[in-house]
């Protein structure tokens, strides 16, 4: 018992123990510096002399929270921007910083820093905690006369689920609308060449505008027609009318590897199929006609639907040769069938004919008793919408006595067999529809009109920046973003929600985007292709 209280006390402590002081509590780490960082990447872009781009550039916040309004201004060393910028922010903590470039520069090319200073109050004397922000551009601004800088022949890569350029306006519906996003970041000019026809502007005119399928592009010009390499512009082969007693080419479509046109004149017209890598004749099936000249056909369905006739009208042919009807309508020409996928729609100016395919019955005909068939010609094709609407105008009147005869753009609802709404104006060329929008090149009042298929009511317009621009030169193009443009002078790139311009090169022409991700610019005297992605 001794032993075990000894042992007990011996356990207890003592005082000259030391107790075990607590663990220190750590300070909180400083706070990370706010910062701003750029998001959309270095400036590209190619802009046409004596006009003006949007650039906006977009910053990702990290702990950042302006002091009061958060305002902006640009520099750079080659005085390329104006100073002004808007600021706009999203809750996702994005801030996007849109300003202008000059349009007075000189024609080169520029490359550099752009500054933009972020400030509290509007004079930018008072700095945010995040001072400024930078980003690389790269700019060229080219005119008329500026020398061609050099391809830029990059690997061509298709994009995933888009169509081929295949008819006139890209599509049976003749829509011009391309199902894609592109950033004016990549727009960047690959190659040039001599033109590829004889196109020019007019009522009287042959209208000669290229598709492209597979990684080719087929162009008519006088008795040729010709196959070209996307990548870049050589010839891969030519298929020469000269043999017929009145040679010459209309505009061609492609289909499943084949290209289909109208050639020749009077006793001798022909529906021509070729095979579209080599060139060699897949068949060749009489028409009749007088000394007219065609839009592209379209092909739905293995049949292939062409304006033809002596005295006006529609022929359809199996891809065999084998006619498989013709149906006579109003005596114009230079017009290209339309399709919903269902039915075959032909405009003629005085009415809309609604064709049942392969056989050429006539569903129904919607007239349209203000038209006056001044020139036999048509100039363009119906445009297939929504929910039955059907678009279109008399384009070849729109060029009579300078536009002063004028015309109307239509609505034709298929669904209830009337006509349902006008809009007056000079419209000579095809619009482009999207998503319920109709944008639509009006020559007096002389702009680009958006307006709403449920009624034609103006949306939005846009006015050409140069006096000297006084014509659209042909069908704008659209895609889920940009819209593009062509005037007499420049082609442009619109943003469709800004309605600004983003790019332009100093070239009209015809238009058309690929599936290999080219837009092509079809002038009278090169055609030039964009990289667009």
């Amino acid at each position: 018992m001794l032993t075990a209280l000894v042992l007990g006390g011996c356990g207890g402590g003592s005082g000259s123990s030391t107790a075990t002081a607590p663990a220190p509590v750590p300070e909180p780490p400083p706070p990370a510096p706010a910062s701003l960082k750029v998001a959309s990447g270095a400036i590209s872009r190619v802009v046409a002399q004596n006009t003006s781009v949007r650039i906006e550039v977009v910053a990702q916040a990290a702990n950042f929270t302006p002091s009061g309004t958060l305002y902006a201004s640009a520099s750079d060393g080659d005085g390329l921007m104006r100073a002004a910028v808007a600021v706009s922010s999203d809750s996702k903590g994005n801030y996007t910083f849109a300003l202008d470039t000059q349009a007075t520069k000189e024609s080169g090319h520029y490359t550099g820093k752009l500054t933009i200073k972020l400030c509290s109050d509007e004079a930018c004397n008072t700095a945010q905690a995040v001072p400024s922000i930078s980003v690389p551009y790269d700019i060229t601004v080219h005119s008329a006369n500026s020398a061609w800088p050099g391809d830029q022949l990059t690997a061509l890569t298709p994009w995933t689920g888009v169509p081929d350029w295949a008819t006139f306006q890209g599509n049976n519906a003749h829509t011009g609308y391309v199902p894609v996003e592109i950033r004016p970041d990549q727009m960047q000019l690959r190659w040039k060449r001599g033109p590829v026809n004889s196109s020019s502007s007019g009522y009287n005119a042959s209208i000669s505008p290229l598709v492209a399928a597979s990684g080719r592009f087929f162009a008519g010009s006088d008795k040729k027609l010709t196959a070209y390499q996307e990548s870049d512009g050589k010839v891969l082969w030519s298929y020469d009318t000269a043999g017929l007693s009145n040679p010459g080419v209309n505009p061609p479509a492609v289909d499943n590897g084949v290209v289909y046109f109208a050639a020749g004149q009077q006793n001798t017209t022909y529906m021509i199929a070729l095979d579209a890598t080599d060139g060699s004749a897949r068949m060749k099936s009489a028409m009749s006609s007088q000394w007219e000249h065609y839009l592209s056909p379209i092909v739905q369905d293995g049949a292939i639907y062409t304006n033809a006739g002596s005295y006006g009208g529609m022929y359809a042919f199996a891809a065999t040769g084998d006619r498989l009807f013709f149906q006579g309508l109003p005596q114009t020409s230079m017009w290209s069938p339309a399709s919903d996928g269902r039915s075959i729609f032909a405009y003629t100016g005085d009415a809309l004919t609604i064709l049942q395919p392969k056989t050429g019955t006539v569903l129904s005909t919607i007239r349209d008793s203000n038209f006056s068939n001044y020139v036999y010609q048509v100039g363009g094709a119906a445009v297939v919408g929504a929910n039955g609407g059907v678009y279109a105008a008399a384009y070849a009147n729109g060029y009579l006595n300078d536009g002063g005869i004028g015309n109307q753009l239509v609505r034709f609802d298929t669904a209830k067999g009337f006509l349902d709404w006008r809009v007056p104006g000079v419209y000579r060329v095809t619009p482009a529809y999207a998503d319920g929008v109709l944008y639509a090149p009006n020559f007096n009042p002389y702009r680009l009109e958006a307006r709403a298929e449920t009624d034609g009511k103006l949306l939005w317009s846009w006015v050409p920046p140069q006096g000297s621009e006084i014509s659209f030169h042909a069908s704008p193009v659209v895609t889920k973003n940009l819209l593009f443009i062509s005037t007499n002078v420049n082609t442009y790139a619109l943003d469709l929600k800004t309605r600004k311009v983003v790019w332009s090169y100093p070239a009209p022409g015809y238009l058309a985007i690929s599936a290999s991700g080219l837009l092509y610019i079809q002038s009278p005297d090169a055609l030039v292709t964009v990289n667009l992605k």
